[in-house]
């Protein structure tokens, strides 16, 4: 008779700041999905640019550069004050994670506001050929995505005001800091996508 594989789950709890969460690995699922749809979304673009005669269409310059590369320094910094704030609720310093989250809610309305300014730079359409549609599906994704990992992190600082985390209970802080680090790092390969990739190829 073969062997059946068993998860022993009789340690789990919400308590948990780690993997013996449930809530850890319902997010860590939420990051493999958005991950896999991120690549189909990679995938596109490049299967698009290989059938495109020209890439951007003729006429159509490549976005400028100076707004998402200054998103992109802004949301790396923004996972330092994730980070920063972690090691507060470790520390018990409750004003200092407090000040981290907002810190970081802060740097994500930055780049927001900032995001909204490169859409009217792109100079093109959603609607107008494959090139528009595929950049505006991007950046709207990574935008949305942006705008719920801010209000996530604004609940957990508005918590942490009212003295809600500490080291024992603090899974509502791990998760909120590996769906942040998602949304940031992941901008990285979508920049280098829309805005190198009409430049290098």
């Amino acid at each position: 008779m073969r062997e059946r594989f068993v998860i022993d789950v009789g340690d789990f709890s919400r308590f948990n700041p780690g993997p013996q969460a449930p809530v850890w690995w319902g997010i860590l699922g939420l990051v493999v999905i958005e991950a896999t749809v991120i690549m189909a979304f990679i995938a596109t673009y490049f299967y698009l640019r290989l059938m495109a005669p020209a890439w951007p269409p003729e006429g159509v310059e490549p976005p400028p550069l100076l707004l998402p590369s200054i998103s992109v320094v802004l949301l790396l910094g923004s996972s330092m004050t994730m980070q920063w704030g972690s090691k507060c609720i470790e520390n018990e310093q409750y004003n200092r994670f407090v000040v981290a989250m907002f810190t970081s809610v802060g740097l994500a309305c930055t780049v927001l506001m900032l995001r909204w300014q490169q859409f009217q730079e792109l100079g093109v359409p959603w609607d107008e050929h494959v090139y528009g549609s595929i950049v505006w599906t991007i950046m709207g994704f990574h935008f949305v995505h942006l705008i719920s990992a801010a209000a996530g992190t604004l609940v957990v600082g508005i918590l942490g005001i009212k003295r809600y985390f500490n080291p024992q209970q603090k899974i509502g802080v791990v998760v909120d800091t590996l769906y942040w680090n998602f949304v940031s790092l992941v901008w990285i390969p979508l920049y280098l996508v829309v805005y190198w990739v009409p430049r290098w190829l």
